[in-house]
């Protein structure tokens, strides 16, 4: 019994994900919306773009902040120099 409060304590926390990465509180904040079309193109891609001059661009062994900004936009590239993910964080 005394492991059943925790787990269900655990549970209730995982209900209150958000369904589009882009979307906090239902709201858009860092227009990643505009730019799914590039998730897996070539990253060279991104060189014919204007990205917003927050936004960051992540490949594999970067090291980065783990801060929290819903404002920034953020692009992963993986290791075969695909876009992997178009989020705000």
């Amino acid at each position: 019994m005394r492991f059943l409060i925790p787990l269900l304590v655990l549970l209730a926390a995982c209900g209150d994900e958000f369904t589009d990465p882009a979307e906090f509180d239902g709201e858009p904040r860092c227009g990643a919306e505009n730019y799914y079309e590039l998730l897996g193109k070539r990253a060279s891609v991104l060189d014919t773009i204007d990205l917003p001059s927050t936004a960051r661009v992540l490949r594999p062994d970067d090291v980065i902040t783990m801060d929290f900004s819903p404002d920034r936009l953020t692009i992963d590239i993986d290791r075969s120099e695909l876009i992997t993910s178009v989020t705000c964080r």
